[in-house]
């Protein structure tokens, strides 16, 4: 659960800033509603603060999505979610960051869209 989170939460950061917000702003309005979760109150200050220190590293995060996805192979089922992440996650990897903390996967996203 906590990997799509993360890309909901690194998405809407790379939106807001291409939109031209205060992305601490925006993540406060939409920290009061629906779009709380943990991990924005975890990560964002992080994030918006350039913090990539690992709570928990890429290389080991992309490790255990690669185990759950080998499952769910062979339990023959689908969680596009689960592999829309693993993909991200390599991305963040290729970046060099595979000793960052998971929040790194904004580094992926912001490079994909020319931040």
């Amino acid at each position: 659960a906590i990997a799509t989170t993360m890309i909901g939460l690194c998405e809407s950061m790379v939106y807001a800033s291409k939109a031209g917000l205060n992305v601490k702003d925006f993540l406060n309005a939409i920290a009061g509603g629906a779009a709380y979760s943990k991990s924005l109150e975890l990560y964002a200050d992080r994030i918006t603060g350039g913090d990539m220190a690992p709570g928990f590293m890429v290389e080991h995060f992309v490790k255990d999505l690669g185990i759950t996805l080998r499952e769910c192979e062979r339990m023959k089922i689908s969680l596009p979610g689960l592999s829309l992440a693993h993909s991200l996650y390599l991305s963040v990897i290729s970046l060099g960051h595979e000793r960052s903390g998971t929040q790194a996967l904004i580094r992926a996203l912001e490079t994909m869209n020319g931040s």
